[in-house]
């Protein structure tokens, strides 16, 4: 199924709009409530799967990096007899070697950070949408209880 570049462009800025309203709860709770049933299941779905998961990030890093060096290695041992090649294999392992170093000086305590806000503004997204939505499932449900005990009283029965 796909979805037109419209449809998306609006998806993308209703999401906008619901992230900078994470502040104040009753501008989000209002707009939250101005939503269709079917916009208030996207939006839930794209929040519960969003957010960073820090471990393939890192892991994603890691292979690329791993990559990236193995043939580096594989480039400089084979044309190390080259001059330039020699001087750009040692550029870029004293590049690796300060980069490494950093990482490991230097706390990563700001992407954490910023992660964890970010997650606590797509929990009070998701948990006010959950109550929307209980709230409209159940109304849903009560009137549909009604239309067919309606049907039922209207159905002759047989003597």
């Amino acid at each position: 199924m796909k979805t037109s570049k419209l449809e998306l462009t609006k998806f993308a800025q209703l999401i906008t709009s619901l992230e900078a309203d994470t502040s104040d709860t009753e501008t989000l709770l209002c707009n939250l409530n101005q939503l269709s049933t079917e916009e208030l299941e996207s939006v839930q779905s794209y929040f519960s799967g969003s957010g960073i998961r820090t471990f393939s990030k890192n892991f994603l890093q890691i292979a690329m990096a791993s990559f990236v060096s193995g043939m580096s290695v594989f480039f400089f041992i084979k044309f190390q007899a080259e001059f330039l090649v020699f001087l750009l294999g040692m550029v870029y392992l004293l590049a690796c070697i300060l980069i490494f170093f950093r990482s490991t000086l230097k706390a990563p305590t700001k992407s954490f950070l910023e992660i964890a806000m970010n997650r606590a503004k797509y929990d009070r997204i998701l948990s006010l949408i959950g109550i929307i939505l209980d709230e409209r499932y159940r109304k849903d449900f009560q009137s549909a209880l009604k239309k067919t005990s309606t049907y039922e009283d209207d159905t002759p029965t047989e003597n």
